[in-house]
């Protein structure tokens, strides 16, 4: 075999093999130094066998042997691999190869290769870890600085704590009103720009804001709806190289949550992004999931556009994540995203383009395959059962370290070029809005962009903008529904149920303002309201000599307040009302997704003489131990249980309702049916010892004075 054309394939210092049958071969080309060492067998050897003296080479030969079977024209590779010589350590790539006829095997010394590779996992795991230093600074001086400035006092970034975070922080900080003015920066801040010998014609803080609506579409959402963001921007700034800085963003709440404030964290990240441009797919490639990355799916995404033929791009977020990172920490974290990124591209097909672009943010350009110039409702049916086929792939549990298992979601956000627009920008502005409504649901779900969902996503924030209003205009009202102990008759206990009274007239529902409350913080507020209310409520029963619990729900939200348990203890003392009065109803939901903080908090109230009832029961996924190890005093079977009971339902219906009954007394607590409408159901209740019920059969939800006649007009029947 000719060197030079060796050379010129650059496989000089190595070894060909031909194969002359199965499991035999001849040295065909060699100028290794290192083959006798490696493998003895081959020594003046015209035709010899492998005598298993490298194993990961034994193992490649399986392969090999395959493709030799085939007898198809092709080229197998081993990848990279080290074999512990006694005089030295190879690094070693093999390749099997049929081409005219004929089978080689060529094993070749890759040392450069291999410390390429090692430069590169450095590089990465270098980025890696000052992308987390860098990280975890933001996230702590975030939280440190929202308590501070979230302190019902005037001028709080004034005070002493303040002041001090933010002088010795690195970190640069802008803190700007709720209209955007600037209220306070620190020397870190400034010194970001005053590095370079260019004059800005705009404050620092502006020229952010510039930078960030210039390159992120996204940037009018994060401002029109107060949301948390996180990511990178490039400031240009010739002659000399540009600057890469991250940037977070984070809206301070008072405690109504209102917009009190914005908290701006920067730092220069222009070193880390010299790491990865010193290897190439570091820079166009997510280091953690060798996805493509944002900057890279953006030139994607024009060159798709380019080519005018119709696509939808998807907007995907991971639903809850940041629970998964506060419960089990980043690194754990940082394996879900890799094992996700896999299972999503599995899914992709192609000529798709899946890529990271953020954190917690993958996005998908899907192919259509056809020529047509428009979208067809055929391709949004293609375009679903894809965005299902992503969400599907959640389904499994991811198993962590430990052996417990993590469950998440999909948020995803559909546009669709060009029916929905013809530019990157707008593109991914829509596809943003479509996912920011898919988070509105509990479960995992796609949205697509329209014209509907605009209008929608403007009543939101106008029934956000009504709902703050409605917290310090104290618009609410606390109606109380009887709770009834059949075996006596008496109404033993009431569940308080706000209701909103609309300026405009009517009253809203529950069901209407607390989901978006949940999800605005507003609960925090309202729940506070509830609770003080209660307490007041149950005075006025005292004065009236009427001895009654309430019950009260806890929102899942409210549970991670840490301040909620003082904040009832203050309130219970302040009307001077008996714990014993006083009952928490939470969720069979928040259990799980909020343990710690659970336990916490019903062991405080028991310990102050409160009970505690488990809401809407059989419908999230409680299990016996949960049960077993919280303090908790009654079950309330959900009323969708209870609904099926009629005189045509099935015995499957009532047979659950009879286990979560007998499940409940064997542990001890006491079981309330809620949702009672009939007497069927009401006698079936009774005769199988579920004493405890409440629903339209007895009464609807009523304001107080009207409960308080219906409590006396009970007691005067019974005497």
């Amino acid at each position: 075999m000719d060197a030079t054309i060796l050379a010129s394939l650059g496989l000089l210092d190595c070894v060909v093999f031909k194969r002359v049958c199965a499991q035999k071969y001849s040295v065909l080309y060699n100028v290794a130094s290192w083959l006798d060492e490696l493998l003895p067998e081959t020594i003046n050897a015209d035709i010899f066998e492998f005598a298993q003296n490298s194993l990961y080479l034994d193992d490649f030969l399986l392969d090999a042997e395959n493709l030799y079977q085939s007898e198809q024209e092709g080229r197998v590779e081993s990848g990279l691999w080290s074999e512990q010589l006694p005089t030295q350590i190879l690094r070693l790539e093999a390749s099997a190869i049929v081409s005219e006829g004929q089978c080689y095997l060529v094993v070749q010394k890759v040392n450069a290769e291999y410390l390429q590779k090692q430069q590169t996992l450095q590089l990465a795991r270098e980025m890696l870890l000052s992308s987390d230093k860098v990280a975890a600074q933001h996230a702590y001086l975030h939280a440190r600085l929202d308590d501070l400035l979230s302190e019902p006092q005037d001028n709080a970034f004034m005070h002493r704590p303040v002041v001090q975070a933010l002088e010795q922080t690195e970190l640069g900080v802008v803190i700007l009103d709720a209209g955007m003015n600037l209220v306070s920066s620190n020397p870190a801040m400034l010194a970001l720009f005053s590095d370079v010998d260019i004059k800005l014609d705009l404050p620092p803080y502006k020229l952010i804001l510039n930078l960030f609506a210039a390159q992120y579409p996204e940037s009018e959402r994060v401002f029109a709806t107060n949301s948390t963001w996180t990511g990178e921007i490039y400031w240009l700034n010739p002659p000399k190289h540009g600057k890469w800085l991250k940037l977070s963003i984070h809206p301070i709440k008072n405690q109504h949550q209102q917009l009190v404030n914005w908290l701006f964290t920067i730092s220069d990240t222009t070193q880390i992004k010299y790491l990865l441009k010193r290897n190439e797919k570091l820079t166009h490639f997510d280091a953690l999931t060798e996805l493509p990355n944002r900057h890279f799916f953006w030139s994607q995404l024009e060159n798709k556009i380019q080519l005018n033929r119709p696509f939808y791009l998807l907007y995907i977020d991971i639903k809850q994540f940041k629970r998964v990172n506060e419960l089990y920490g980043h690194l754990v974290g940082d394996e879900l995203i890799k094992e996700l990124s896999k299972r999503l591209s599995t899914i992709t097909a192609i000529g798709d383009v899946i890529a990271r672009i953020g954190g917690t943010e993958f996005a998908v350009i899907m192919q259509l395959n056809h020529l047509h110039s428009q979208i067809s409702n055929e391709d949004q049916s293609h375009c679903m059962h894809f965005a299902n086929s992503l969400i599907d792939a959640c389904h499994t549990p991811f198993y962590l370290p430990s052996g417990k298992k993590c469950e998440i979601g999909l948020n995803i956000g559909a546009s669709a070029f060009p029916k929905d627009a013809d530019s990157a920008e707008e593109l991914m502005k829509f596809a943003d809005l479509a996912t920011f409504s898919a988070k509105k649901k509990p479960i995992s779900n796609l949205q697509f962009y329209s014209k509907k969902l605009v209008d929608a996503s403007r009543k939101r924030i106008e029934l956000e903008e009504a709902l703050r209003f409605a917290i310090t205009d104290n618009q609410f009202e606390l109606f109380l529904q009887p709770i009834i102990d059949l075996s006596s008759g008496d109404i033993i206990e009431a569940e308080a149920l706000i209701r909103w009274h609309h300026p405009q007239g009517h009253i809203v529902g529950p069901d209407e303002f607390i989901p978006l409350a949940e999800q605005t913080g507003l609960i925090i507020p309202i729940g506070k309201w509830v609770i003080s209310q209660a307490c007041i409520l149950l005075k006025q029963f005292n004065k009236l000599g009427t001895d009654i619990k309430l019950s009260i729900n806890v929102s899942p939200r409210q549970v991670s307040d840490r301040h909620l348990f003082e904040f009832i203890r203050s309130h219970l003392e302040k009307e001077n009302i008996a714990p014993q009065q006083l009952v928490l109803e939470l969720t069979e939901g928040v259990l799980i997704d909020n343990y710690d903080m659970v336990y916490y908090l019903l062991n405080e109230v028991r310990k102050l003489g409160m009970s505690v009832s488990i809401d809407d029961f059989g419908t999230g996924y409680s299990s016996l131990a949960y049960l077993q190890k919280l303090p908790i005093d009654h079950l309330k079977i959900d009323r969708s249980f209870i609904k099926e009971l009629t005189q045509t339902s099935h015995e499957s219906n009532s047979a659950l309702i009879l286990a979560i009954i007998a499940m409940a007394h064997s542990l001890k607590l006491e079981v309330i049916a809620e949702g009672v409408e009939t007497m069927l159901q009401k006698d079936f209740l009774q005769a199988n010892n579920c004493n405890i019920v409440q629903g339209f059969l007895f009464s609807h939800p009523l304001p107080f004075a009207d409960f308080c006649d219906l409590l006396t007009s009970t007691n005067k029947l019974k005497h």
